[in-house]
């Protein structure tokens, strides 16, 4: 960790074509507008042979929203040379059914959203005792 910045935590998400894909990314988007230190990157931009890999070797943390149980985000992550520090996927952690198409039920994705806010405040409160002296 880089003790001469702020805690920065990158998300990496997922935007396939089915109702928890799409879920994924609004969750994702929530995130980066609910907390100024979590912030959406470029998925393909997490190997380290491309220039933008830099915000997620600069990120203390990284945060996987993964569509399904297919693990897509998470084994790109991992490929990139990553291990996040925190993985939800609807359909495993809150039993979602996976279903073709854009459309999500989105109370459901709400209180998703609400529940991976929390998790990813506590994640930023355990960085931040931990980058204390």
């Amino acid at each position: 960790m880089n003790e001469n910045h702020e805690i920065k935590i990158s998300i990496a998400n997922c935007s396939g074509r089915s109702n928890i894909g799409q879920m994924s990314l609004e969750i994702a988007k929530k995130l980066d507008r609910a907390l100024p230190y979590a912030n959406i990157n470029c998925l393909p931009a997490i190997y380290p042979d491309l220039k933008p890999a830099g915000k997620f070797k600069e990120a203390d943390a990284i945060v996987v929203i993964d569509g399904c149980k297919e693990s897509c985000v998470l084994e790109t992550v991992k490929l990139g040379g990553f291990k996040p520090a925190l993985r939800i996927a609807p359909d495993e952690d809150y039993g979602v059914e996976k279903t073709p198409g854009l459309d999500y039920d989105e109370e459901v994705m709400n209180k998703i959203a609400e529940d991976v806010i929390e998790k990813v405040k506590e994640l930023y409160e355990k960085l931040r005792r931990e980058k204390s002296p």
